[in-house]
């Protein structure tokens, strides 16, 4: 019992919804952070190459308006370019122009390194090295993007500070994943909706079979089933018939015990006390020999009654393997020919070709058994019992026949129903012989039919086993 309980309480359970939210949420956050990266990146790329291009374009446009007048001009201080006193350091474009230009500058230098002139934004020292080309110089704290040309005798520098492209980058990259992360956190809130929605038949079914009685074995039925959940249920509502099943042989079987198994019962107790009552002992011998063949019954009926409950509820099954029919017809013969004789009739084998099939040993020698009691039966008192085996088109057939009355045509199905009795009231044993018969060979893979002689007498059970 502990055992079972440690494995049920080892058992970890989890959420279904829960866990697709968290998976899909781990999945979008993997794509957004390859996205942000790819945006960054690009970002940065194209900011490098339009930035890079503008510093180009007025460096070019310096050249052109002022450097060649400020290589002839005479000045004494370097001329300063002033930047309007309403335009801020932070903000939007006003009248007065754009905050960014805080942010740019420029210098002229002669061809000695004499600062011609800068830009207001522009400190003294020089921006960058007077060599053509892109460059990066740290002033202070402050990182400059330069690029530099010669034009005759002139140097024209332009420089902005890098920060202008990381905010830059930083605005592209918050223009693109905003709208993607706001789109994630409204698509997770969507599936989470659209799984509550779509899982309540889980929650439905686990209503429906919390809410049942612990005896009711009927079918479980919901008003809308997914077609997804169905297997579930089908599945569900099998293993309850198989249950219902179940319960129904383990009842039939104990009712069949409990009157078969009286009946002998209260044979052996009448002979008994006769026995006791006996006038002489010739009497109390012949009571004592009823209650010791009333005893036998009741074993073999014990015997067919645990067989049948074995076979039909699947368990005590041995490995099957290759099994020589010639050979189970020999070692059960061998038993009940001594039992057939005490009847007076007689019991013969008839094998010209050995057969082999796939099959466990001991229950094909329970089959056997059991046809050969059943033949001595309802055979006649000195009649006789045949047993043949052939082989042909495929099958290994084993047929046993004996003389006495053949089974009706339209009985000779019913006749393998468990506690069916052909001849009620009789003594035709409890039913079972044919049942475990037909079970034993559906086990193997067997056909079981009943037939006649070929004089039209008696009655033939074949069994056709698969080669």
């Amino acid at each position: 019992m502990s055992g079972h309980m440690s494995e049920h309480m080892s058992v970890r359970r989890y959420s279904i919804r829960r866990r697709l939210i968290t998976r899909t949420m781990v999945c979008m956050l993997l794509i957004l952070g390859g996205i942000s990266l790819a945006a960054h990146w690009f970002a940065g790329h194209e900011s490098e190459e339009f930035f890079s291009a503008r510093l180009a374009s007025s460096a070019r446009v310096l050249e052109t308006l002022a450097a060649h007048q400020l290589e002839t001009a005479t000045i004494g201080a370097p001329i300063v370019i002033p930047i309007p006193q309403g335009l801020g350091y932070s903000g939007g474009a006003t009248p007065y122009g754009h905050p960014y230009e805080h942010k740019i500058a420029f210098q002229v230098f002669n061809a000695e390194g004499r600062l011609l002139a800068r830009s207001a934004s522009a400190p003294e020292a020089p921006l960058g090295p007077l060599a053509a080309g892109y460059t990066s110089k740290l002033l202070g704290e402050t990182l400059w993007q330069v690029f530099a040309l010669q034009s005759g005798h002139v140097w024209v520098v332009v420089a902005e500070k890098d920060e202008v492209r990381e905010e830059m980058v930083e605005q592209l990259g918050t223009s693109v994943l905003a709208p993607v992360i706001i789109g994630g956190i409204l698509l997770v809130l969507a599936v989470n909706l659209v799984l509550a929605t779509n899982l309540a038949p889980l929650r439905t079914l686990a209503d429906a079979i919390a809410r049942r009685e612990p005896e009711s074995l009927a079918p479980v039925e919901l008003p809308d089933l997914p077609r997804e959940l169905a297997p579930v249920v089908d599945e569900l509502n099998s293993l309850l018939q198989r249950v219902s099943a179940a319960f129904e042989r383990e009842q039939q079987f104990i009712d069949a015990a409990a009157h078969e198994i009286r009946t002998p019962i209260a044979a052996v107790q009448l002979h008994v006390q006769n026995a006791l009552r006996a006038a002489n002992p010739a009497e109390c011998e012949a009571s004592l020999g009823e209650a010791v063949g009333a005893l036998e019954r009741t074993t073999q009926l014990a015997e067919q009654l645990l067989t049948f409950s074995r076979l039909a509820s699947g368990t005590d099954m041995q490995l099957q393997r290759q099994v020589s029919l010639a050979d189970v017809c020999s070692d059960v013969m061998a038993l009940q020919e001594p039992l057939l004789d005490r009847r007076g009739q007689s019991l013969g084998l008839s094998a010209p070709h050995d057969c082999s099939v796939q099959g466990d040993p001991y229950r094909l020698q329970q089959l056997l058994r059991n046809l050969i009691e059943n033949a001595s039966r309802h055979g006649l008192a000195r009649g006789d019992i045949d047993v043949a085996i052939d082989c042909a088109d495929g099958l290994c057939r084993l047929r046993v026949s004996n003389d006495g009355e053949p089974v009706p045509a339209d009985e000779t199905e019913n006749v393998f129903r468990p506690y069916y009795r052909l001849r009620p009231g009789g003594k035709s044993g409890a039913g079972l012989g044919l049942s475990i018969v037909r079970q034993i060979a559906d086990q193997h893979g067997a056909a079981v039919t009943i037939g006649r002689k070929a004089d039209g007498q008696g009655c033939v059970v074949t069994v056709a086993f698969p080669r």
